[in-house]
C-alpha cells in the first residue's frame, strides 16, 4: 500500500494559496485562521515535487491590509503509514513550512522601499522526492492545450450529461481521475466504479444537479502551464454542483487534461 502524503498547515492574516508541482490545491481569505490537512498522493511525481506556498494581503478588522510583518503560516509536510494517525507527533517529517527567512527579508528590503505594498506577495517553494507513486504523466509530461472553445464545448457536454443524469456517460470522462484515485489510495478505493456508481447514484443525481447555465458562464482557468485545466461557473462557483438533499449540498471542482488526444476528467 502507498504511503500517504500530508500537507497539514495553520495562517492568518493574509490570504493563502497552495499548489502542489503547478496543479491549484486551496486558495481561502485567512484573515482570521485557517488550516488543512490535504493528503496529496494523487499529486506526486516521484522526483522532484515542488509544494508552493503563496502569500497576499488580507483586509484586517481594522480595515487596512495586513502587512508581511502580521503574517503568521506554519506545518508541515508528511508521510504516515497505512494505519498511522494523523497528528503533531506522527508520520516522517519531509519538511517544515517555515516563511521565516522570506518574512526578515520583507524587513531587511523595507529599509529601502517606500511603497510597503510591493513586499507582501510572499512565495515559497518547498521540495522533495517521493518513492513509488508519480502522476507526472498528468502534471507534468500531457500535451499542452491551446484552443480554449474545445474545452468550452468539453465543459458544455459535461453539463448535459450531468442534465441526463447518464452515470454510464459520465464514468466515461472521470474514468482517468477514479483510476488515478485507485492507484494513490487503494484501500479507500477497493472497487472503483463501484465507488463512482453509488455516489452519483444514491448521492450526487438525487441532489438534483445545477445545469442552468450557458456556455458564456463557463470559466476556465490554466494550470501546469497549460497542461491542467480548471473548468468552472462564473465567478467562481464549483463545475460539479447539486442543490442538496435533505441540506447536504455536493460540490466538486473540476480539472481536465488530454487522454490518448481526448479531454478527460483527471482531478
Amino acid at each position: 500500500m502507498p504511503k500517504i502524503h500530508s500537507i497539514e498547515f495553520f495562517a492568518s492574516k493574509c490570504i493563502v494559496e497552495l499548489t502542489v508541482n503547478g496543479l491549484f490545491i486551496f486558495r481561502s481569505d485567512a484573515k482570521n485562521g485557517v488550516s488543512l490537512n490535504y493528503p496529496f498522493n494523487t499529486e506526486l511525481i516521484g522526483k522532484g515535487n515542488s509544494v508552493t506556498f503563496t502569500l497576499y494581503p488580507t483586509i484586517l478588522d481594522n480595515g487596512l491590509p495586513s502587512s508581511y510583518s502580521d503574517v503568521t503560516i506554519q506545518g508541515t509536510i508528511k508521510i504516515y503509514g497505512e494505519n498511522d494517525i494523523t497528528g503533531p507527533e506522527t508520520g516522517e517529517l519531509i519538511q517544515r513550512i517555515d516563511f521565516t527567512d522570506v518574512i526578515e527579508q520583507r524587513k531587511m528590503d523595507a529599509v529601502t522601499i517606500t511603497d510597503l505594498t510591493k513586499l507582501f506577495h510572499m512565495t515559497k517553494t518547498f521540495t522533495f522526492d517521493n518513492d513509488g507513486l508519480s502522476f507526472r504523466n498528468r502534471l507534468l509530461d500531457a500535451p499542452v492545450i491551446k484552443d480554449e472553445k474545445l474545452l468550452l464545448d468539453y465543459a458544455e457536454k459535461l453539463r448535459d450529461i450531468l442534465a441526463k443524469q447518464d452515470i454510464e456517460a459520465l464514468w466515461r470522462e472521470y474514468k482517468p481521475k477514479v483510476d488515478d484515485y485507485a492507484n494513490a489510495y487503494p484501500q479507500e478505493f477497493p472497487d472503483s466504479l463501484q465507488w463512482f456508481t453509488d455516489f452519483f447514484k444514491n448521492d450526487f443525481f438525487p441532489g438534483g444537479p445545477v445545469t442552468d447555465f450557458k456556455k458564456d458562464d463557463i470559466g476556465l482557468r490554466s494550470w501546469c502551464d497549460g497542461r491542467v485545466w480548471e473548468i468552472f461557473v462564473k465567478p467562481a462557483q464549483k463545475f460539479f454542483l447539486n442543490k442538496g438533499l435533505d441540506g447536504d449540498i455536493n460540490s466538486i471542482e473540476i480539472f481536465v487534461s488530454l487522454v490518448d488526444g481526448k479531454i478527460k476528467i483527471v482531478r
